[in-house]
């Protein structure tokens, strides 16, 4: 019998971290019960034309067979109806084959008395390094975003979200930011990764010791999944790569205050370690 393989669907119906972030857990579940691992982002809902390649450099095997768009989705098998007779079908032509569905429960509550939260906190940070990698041209925009800010070699990242985070959680008053940093480090220039520029507004008003840099536009006022799902695939390009830019910059930051209870937090646990300090909790968690 041959190995079991699992294609992941990256891009089905969240953000891009939270869609990324999941991956990395399947990919880690994939390594520990040795199964073949692949991706499907021909309809990525972050593409521009390719799907993953748009951004990154590849690091496995993907398929581009259309039939994913319709039975591999993020929960749940389907039910009923054409969808059904094609999973059926697919499933039967490929029995050693995994969708995205089958395995979410399996890699998202991660068994403790085989895997610590700290243990698989580390690995997450060993698979983030090799596949987190940007394509030559996302590298060179990234890049010059980055030296279009005049920031100092020591510096503090802020990550306030606002937007349709409100769904979830209460939100940190900013102020929670800036009392918490200051009482780790005498650092007082900071970049602030924020979707509401008037989070950026507020703490230039407030807080006059403090150097705040941004690459968030000043017409921002908060992110929301729906309203950048209509935007053109330039328009959500140019956002996406202004995304990535700005998590670059956090992730070099001597330390950067985030929330562990969002996707970007969670990211910026596994990728910078104890460097990443949440501000709602003080420990990472899988979100």
């Amino acid at each position: 019998m041959s190995k079991p393989t699992f294609v992941f669907h990256i891009g089905h119906s969240a953000g891009f971290y939270s869609e990324f972030n999941n991956m990395v857990l399947a990919i880690l579940y994939c390594q520990r019960h040795d199964i073949d691992f692949r991706i499907y982002s021909a309809d990525a809902n972050f593409r521009v034309e390719n799907g993953w390649q748009d951004f990154f450099l590849p690091f496995c095997p993907e398929t581009r067979n259309p039939i994913h768009h319709y039975i591999n989705h993020r929960f749940s098998a389907p039910t009923g109806g054409k969808r059904k007779v094609l999973y059926d079908t697919y499933k039967l032509l490929h029995p050693t084959h995994y969708l995205t569905s089958e395995l979410w429960n399996n890699f998202r509550h991660i068994d403790q008395a085989e895997l610590s939260t700290i243990e698989t906190l580390n690995l997450s940070t060993d698979i983030i390094d090799k596949i987190y990698r940007f394509n030559p041209k996302t590298q060179q925009q990234v890049n010059n975003l980055i030296q279009s800010i005049d920031l100092p070699k020591e510096y503090v990242g802020f990550h306030v979200r606002g937007g349709d985070k409100t769904t979830e959680h209460d939100l940190l008053a900013i102020d929670e930011y800036v009392t918490k940093a200051e009482s780790l480090t005498s650092i007082r220039d900071a970049f602030v990764y924020t979707d509401d520029y008037r989070f950026f507004s507020s703490l230039q008003e407030k807080y006059s010791s403090w150097h705040f840099h941004t690459l968030t536009p000043e017409e921002d006022r908060g992110y929301f999944f729906d309203e950048f799902m209509r935007l053109s695939p330039n328009e959500r390009a140019i956002k996406t790569v202004n995304m990535f830019a700005s998590m670059e910059l956090l992730s070099k930051a001597s330390l950067t205050l985030c929330t562990f209870s969002s996707n970007v937090g969670m990211f910026l646990g596994m990728r910078m370690g104890d460097r990443a300090i949440g501000v709602d909790m003080e420990n990472w968690m899988i979100w």
